[in-house]
């Protein structure tokens, strides 16, 4: 069996007392910061020099902004499924 290509690569790295999410699409050269339902870049201590920042494939948000881009979201995130409790549509 192949292994099947990835869409995306994520990383996370720790740099200047903060926690940084990366991510990295295919196709693409160079990692970008995003993250869906947090900030991306998250602030480990006070001294750190970052601050608690928002940002969805690169594109910084304010804190407002990205919880409305939350709050217009629709359907089921890509790791829930429609399918109720304790089914499984098996023969």
């Amino acid at each position: 069996m192949s292994k099947s290509k990835k869409l995306f690569e994520e990383k996370v790295i720790k740099y200047k007392g903060a926690r940084h999410y990366l991510i990295k699409m295919e196709g693409e050269e160079h990692f970008k910061h995003h993250r869906w339902d947090a900030p991306a870049i998250v602030p480990l201590s006070r001294q750190s020099e970052f601050k608690k920042s928002y940002f969805l494939s690169g594109i910084e948000y304010s804190e407002a902004d990205f919880q409305e881009i939350m709050r217009e979201r629709e359907g089921l995130p890509w790791y829930k499924t429609s399918a109720p409790k304790g089914e499984t549509y098996r023969n």
